[in-house]
Formats: C-alpha cells, sequence, structure tokens
C-alpha cells in the first residue's frame, strides 16, 4: 500500500512540476569544442530557453539541442538568438554559421521557424541545413527530407527534399534547384549524425 501511495504522490509532483512549466523544453546534448550562451561557457545538460544567445566561435565546433518533444538542432560556428521557446512554438535567429534541423511532424497549432537576416524558414517536419554565408551576404537551404517554406520580405518559394535554395538581402524571386550531391551529401551526413543521439 505504501508503495502504490508512493507511487501516485511521484506521479502527481511530475504532473504538477510540468503544469507549472518547471520543465525545461530543451537542453544542449552534445558540445564539441567551446560553446556560450550569453557570455558564459556551458556544458552538457545545460538548459536552452527563450532570450538566451548561443554562440559558438571557432572553427567546427558545435553544440546540439534536444527538444522535449524529439526535435533536434545543431548549431556549428555560429551566433544564435532564441526568440520564442514553448512547447508549441520555436522561434529561432542565426546571424551566422550553420543550422542542422530534424523537426518531426508538427501539428497544425505548432510553429518552428528559423531566421536569418536573409530570408525565414518556416517548418512543417523536415531535415534540412542552412548556411549563413557573410561573404555572399546570402542564406543557402538545403532538404534532406519533408517541405521547408521561405519567405524573403513578400517572395515565398516552397523546397522539398533534394532541392537547395540561395536568398540575398534583395532578391527579385526566389529561385529553387535541384541541390548538388555535394551539399546534399554534406548535409545529409551531418543530419544522420544527429539521429544517433
Amino acid at each position: 500500500m505504501k508503495v502504490v501511495f508512493s507511487l501516485i504522490c511521484i506521479m502527481l509532483f511530475a504532473i504538477n512540476v510540468h503544469a507549472a512549466g518547471f520543465l525545461p523544453i530543451a537542453n544542449i546534448v552534445k558540445i564539441r569544442g567551446s560553446a556560450f550562451i550569453n557570455g558564459e561557457e556551458v556544458r552538457e545538460g545545460a538548459e536552452v530557453a527563450r532570450g538566451m544567445e548561443i554562440k559558438i566561435p571557432k572553427k567546427g565546433d558545435y553544440l546540439i539541442i534536444k527538444y522535449q518533444n524529439g526535435h533536434k538542432v545543431r548549431f556549428t560556428e555560429a551566433l544564435v538568438k532564441v526568440e520564442e521557446l514553448t512547447e508549441k512554438s520555436s522561434l529561432l535567429s542565426i546571424f551566422k554559421g550553420q543550422v542542422h534541423t530534424l523537426v518531426n511532424k508538427l501539428t497544425p497549432d505548432e510553429k518552428f521557424v528559423i531566421k536569418t537576416k536573409y530570408a525565414s524558414f518556416g517548418v512543417r517536419g523536415t531535415k534540412f541545413g542552412i548556411i549563413v554565408d557573410e561573404k555572399k551576404k546570402k542564406s543557402y537551404l538545403c532538404v534532406c527530407e519533408g517541405t521547408v517554406a521561405a519567405t524573403q520580405g513578400e517572395l515565398t518559394a516552397e523546397v522539398h527534399k533534394n532541392e537547395d535554395l540561395w536568398v540575398g538581402a534583395n532578391a527579385k524571386k526566389l529561385d529553387v534547384k535541384e541541390s548538388t550531391p555535394q551539399m546534399f551529401n554534406a548535409t545529409n551526413g551531418i543530419l544522420k549524425e544527429m539521429e544517433a543521439l
């Protein structure tokens, strides 16, 4: 009887903690090299929350975030601001570097968006990579599975599996093309590593 009572108490506590919003939405599950949140070096297991600025300054270094609902995001040599982060909504602004994303199929009331200074990328559930290339002053998107909606000003385009897109600040149109095997394989290789986590 005591065991049953203890289990009930534990379950009620877990439900109350979750309802009160104490459980983190996302945590860092892997770091290669050095990573910083709001200027402080962080370690694996650290929580990621709205308003945080994530910086991975060294070439080749990265961190991977895992959401409680299973989404995974990897930032490589990047500067990122977490604009919004709830159980239903994620908005990440990437100012430089790369982001690779595994997003599970979303429900109609869920939102997952990645913004760069050149375009926004809305996701419905997919695997893709984005590079912010300051030399070219463009953002690059490569989709390995699913569909990503790209938006730049009033321009919009859907980018599907095996397609990619370069978007600059003053684009006249969004020119979706078949991705090169080199870019697709490089992006997909990183995503496959992430799936193993």
